[in-house]
């Protein structure tokens, strides 16, 4: 019951940011022309929207039982959160603190809800922020290249997940852990190289002549240096227990290093009776393909390092939106939404791929 009744929030909360936009460039010109108002109170109560609407602050004066005492919001900014800068630049610096009754930039904003109830029955200050995400989120999806992989497209809706995380400032410390995981990236990627490089050379030593019809056989992979290699050739004759592809490892178990070293360096390869020309270069394909997808986590990762996705993807992004891009481009619903996700946002689900906020 519980779980019906939080779906029904969730989807009236998003009809009602959804209907907003038939109305919000009324107000955008309403409190544009508001802030030049004589009446010190109307002017900012525009300014207000305006920090609020564009610039997609909390509005600060709702609090939820639950959230942090120490949330700073439009509405309880203080003087010493900004600092002015010529050019009509404002600088924002806050973190949020308990004393929100001193100094405060809007003195006279309490009638800011009541004000925006007169353009749309339900409308707050809060609204805004879900509308702008929604909204910023259903215009980036559109760079989704529709003839791109699954992981190509999920990153493309990762980085538009990411413009939103930006817009609604949802920032987080970059992972102690963070350079162990990008070195362990780096060498997986280097991994499936020295597997792409001993099929190549596996290819020239089935058929010699294909040095001269198909020269880059014989260019070397970049940033497999010498060094490097030998470490791996190393620890693939120790069988440590290193995180690379199982059929790496499957290829490789019964190698020495010095065989390996070998191999390397006089480009002679030994070759199975049931090898062909034909099998290796569908197996260098598919080494392609998978050096392609580590590449994609690696972009995914360095992009988002210092931005949290999660609070505007649960929190703030019509779930519809979500939905009807995988369907329109046919990624799997459960790369999106865990299951957790898909129970709570069980009545998103039902749009179809042309469904628009």
């Amino acid at each position: 019951a519980n779980s019906t009744l939080k779906g029904q929030s969730d989807f009236k909360k998003f009809e009602k940011a959804r209907e907003l936009k038939d109305i919000v460039a009324k107000i955008r010109n309403d409190y544009n022309k508001d802030m030049t108002n004589k009446v010190t109170a109307i002017r900012q109560r525009a300014t207000a929207m305006y920090f609020i609407d564009r610039l997609a602050l909390r509005a600060g004066n709702e609090k939820k039982e639950g959230e942090e005492a120490d949330t700073v919001g439009c509405c309880s900014l203080r003087f010493e959160h900004i600092r002015l800068e010529a050019g009509n630049t404002v600088h924002f610096d806050f973190l949020g603190t308990r004393n929100l009754d001193k100094d405060q930039l809007f003195d006279r904003t309490q009638e800011l809800n009541k004000h925006l109830s007169s353009y749309m029955d339900g409308l707050t200050a809060k609204v805004f922020r879900t509308y702008n995400a929604s909204h910023t989120f259903q215009e980036q999806l559109k760079n989704t290249p529709v003839s791109g992989s699954v992981n190509e497209k999920i990153l493309a809706y990762n980085r538009a997940n990411r413009e939103v995380a930006i817009l609604c400032n949802h920032q987080r410390t970059v992972s102690k852990t963070f350079d162990n995981q990008m070195n362990r990236i780096e060498d997986k990627i280097r991994a499936l190289k020295y597997q792409k490089m001993r099929l190549k050379k596996t290819m020239l030593t089935l058929d010699p002549k294909l040095k001269k019809k198909r020269p880059e056989l014989d260019e070397p992979e970049s940033d497999l240096g010498e060094e490097w290699c030998e470490e791996y050739e190393k620890h693939l004759e120790e069988k440590e227990k290193i995180d690379f592809e199982r059929s790496l490892k499957k290829i490789m178990k019964n190698a020495s290093q010095r065989q390996l070293s070998k191999e390397r360096k006089t480009g002679k390869m030994e070759v199975k009776k049931s090898q062909t020309v034909e099998k290796v270069e569908a197996q260098i394909e598919k080494v392609n393909e998978r050096i392609k997808v580590v590449n994609l986590t690696k972009v995914e990762k360095e992009e988002n390092k210092t931005t949290a996705l999660g609070t505007s993807k649960i929190n703030y992004i019509d779930p519809r939106i979500s939905a009807a891009w995988c369907y329109k481009y046919d990624v799997p619903i459960d790369k999106i939404f865990n299951k957790s996700l898909r129970d709570k946002f069980k009545w998103a689900m039902e749009v179809d791929k042309n469904w628009k906020f």
